[in-house]
């Protein structure tokens, strides 16, 4: 058995001869820890399939197939996998802990299949680039200190009046495709010196009409926005794939394109603020809470793998995200309790579908008679609580039992591997960081925390857990976020 260390070596080793675009591929294969591969489309004779591979030992990577099964869904454009005549298999896109190759498998005349070029995916020019600027309104610092009057109590420092912008911008799709996303962003007015930067990503959301550049109240994203600007601050709020400029599902807790969109927006203002002349000092500090703490997680970890010659992250607060995905969540979902929030289950399941197609038919994903229901439910039209009254909150009574008896086994399954290559936590952070959860956080499980801590403390990470103890994930909320305010107010000078 390879180790993950060999393959990813490997995996780079043709980074100058491989390297691709992913050139308009709308579905991605999935590798998992274990280096089992699975392709959810494979076309030969004009015939589609599903396969799945196995690795074995030998002088080089080597796959063998277990299993085949046909589809009669057509692949999308772009398909997975193309075989061609020699049986060499060209794999556009392979998901292996979070990061995007493009893999060539050739026939090794013993019934396997051997890697012969790898490489990480070129992904197109014009990220960041800005489409669009319309200013949504201005509030001047007395009104703002009126309307959120726990600011003095908090000790805010509020200076400043803040105009409150959306930006529409360019961004990734889950395939490595340029896409238009948007977002809101707000800027300090009359400030002296440079302003630090600070982007702040929310939490969830079903309606389109909740997004922050739709409506700043639903997600609290107007307290980031009013009382972090008010004290100094340029704030950035992405909306996120599937809201504001961008149609479709949300690609819900998938990790790639939640941190495309917020580095993308800090571009984009970034790009803005030269273009106006308007002062930064370089500065740029990340946070959200639930969805916008694992978003968070997400983007700190593609900035520092990735764009450190063009980002530096001053300091980095993640609050109550669901960072261990494969493990935590997972042992959640399966626990057989009620749980409170149902919709964050199948809100994901529905989005990996659509990204990895690890179901043909989505009777094998959902109980029969839920499936018209929560399709219905997911059209961007209704709102957490809406879906959440509507769903049971037994999950054994909401998914197909093939489905629960797969997630229970030790076997390999595709949605496995999935929650696995979204899990947030399997890095080692080098700016400043602190994690804010909970306790008896019941929505996102504490564990989650200390599940990621351990693994930062292990790989000799500098990392801080600040455990907060206000009940409830949506009562912990404000009170995290003051928190990681005042942490970031003591690393940077305010003008």
């Amino acid at each position: 058995m390879y180790t993950k260390n060999r393959l990813t070596s490997f995996l780079f080793v043709f980074v100058l001869s491989a390297t691709c675009a992913p050139s308009s591929v709308l579905a991605v294969a999935l590798l998992s820890e274990e280096l089992e591969l699975y392709l959810p489309w494979v076309e030969h004779q004009e015939q589609t399939y599903s396969a799945f591979l196995s690795p074995e030992g030998g002088s080089g990577l080597v796959f063998r197939l277990n299993e085949i099964d046909g589809r009669e869904d057509s692949a999308p454009p772009g398909g997975v996998a193309d075989i061609g005549d020699d049986l060499e298999v060209s794999l556009p896109l392979v998901s292996y802990l979070g990061e995007l190759y493009s893999v060539t498998l050739d026939p090794d005349g013993s019934g396997g299949f051997q890697v012969t070029s790898a490489a990480p995916v070129l992904v197109p020019e014009g990220r960041g680039a800005v489409l669009s600027v319309e200013l949504m309104e201005t509030k001047a610092v007395d009104q703002i200190a009126i309307e959120y009057p726990f600011a003095a109590l908090a000790g805010l420092d509020l200076r400043y009046d803040v105009a409150v912008y959306r930006v529409g911008y360019q961004t990734l799709d889950a395939f490595g495709n340029l896409t238009a996303a948007s977002g809101v962003v707000g800027v300090p007015l009359g400030i002296p010196a440079g302003a630090p930067l600070l982007s702040f990503q929310h939490g969830t959301i079903t309606s389109r009409a909740n997004a922050p550049s739709v409506n700043l109240q639903e997600t609290g994203a107007d307290l980031a926005l009013y009382l972090m600007g008010a004290s100094g601050y340029v704030m950035a709020v992405p909306d996120y794939l599937g809201f504001g400029d961008s149609s479709g599902l949300h690609p819900y807790m998938h990790a790639k394109t939640l941190a495309w969109t917020v580095i993308d927006l800090i571009r984009a203002t970034r790009s803005l603020a030269a273009d106006s002349g308007y002062p930064l000092n370089g500065q740029l500090f990340l946070t959200g809470y639930s969805e916008g703490g694992y978003a968070t997680m997400a983007a700190q970890r593609e900035i520092e793998t990735h764009h450190t010659d063009e980002l530096s992250i001053t300091a980095s607060a993640p609050m109550a995200g669901a960072y261990d995905l494969s493990g935590t969540m997972l042992q959640l979902f399966l626990s057989g309790d009620p749980v409170p929030s149902p919709l964050q289950f199948p809100y994901v399941l529905l989005a990996y579908n659509g990204i990895y197609g690890v179901y043909e038919e989505i009777t094998n994903l959902l109980a029969e008679e839920h499936v018209n229901t929560v399709l219905g439910l997911f059209d961007g039209e209704n709102d957490s609580d809406t879906i959440n009254a509507a769903l049971p909150s037994l999950l054994n009574e909401l998914f197909a039992p093939n489905l629960l008896t797969a997630l229970e086994s030790s076997d390999y399954h595709p949605a496995k591997a999935a929650l696995e290559n979204n899990d947030v936590y399997r890095w080692t952070p080098v700016s400043p960081t602190r994690l804010y959860h909970c306790l008896d956080d019941e929505q996102v499980p504490y564990a989650n925390a200390t599940v990621a801590l351990d693994y930062f403390t292990a790989a000799g990470a500098d990392v801080e857990l600040e455990t907060l103890f206000f009940g409830s994930h949506v009562g912990c909320a404000v009170p995290a976020l003051l928190s990681g305010s005042s942490w970031f107010d003591s690393l940077v000078e305010l003008p």
